[in-house]
């Protein structure tokens, strides 16, 4: 039991670190990769500047979707890394727990 909490326990640590080093700057790079996708209304010119306007919010609004996952992802991230560490926690003191209780068992059978 307590060998497979400890692979578990590795598994959450293992997708901590993948949400925070690489899902994080990859949303990052995403949301910056948009500035380049942005075009001025002069690019499209006078003709297309209701069209403009539509791809203007749109990439806008990506750009911000993108922004704001950044934190849930980091806080996801940090989530599964304080649950590693909490069952990690109650692991180390279960496993006290029962060799302080076993010690004890052994010493009232002792003379």
């Amino acid at each position: 039991m307590a060998k497979d909490l400890n692979v578990e326990i590795g598994h959450l640590e293992n997708v901590s670190k993948a949400w925070l080093t690489e899902a994080v700057p990859d949303l990052r790079k995403s949301a910056a990769s948009i500035d380049n996708l942005k075009y001025t209304v002069v690019q499209f010119g006078p003709l297309f500047m209701g069209v403009w306007e539509a791809y203007s919010k749109a990439a806008e609004y990506i750009q911000d979707r993108l922004n704001e996952s950044v934190p849930a992802a980091e806080q996801v991230g940090n989530a599964l890394h304080a649950a590693a560490v909490s069952f990690d926690n109650q692991q180390t003191a279960q496993e006290t727990e029962i060799k302080r209780l076993e010690d004890s068992l052994k010493n009232l059978g002792s003379p």
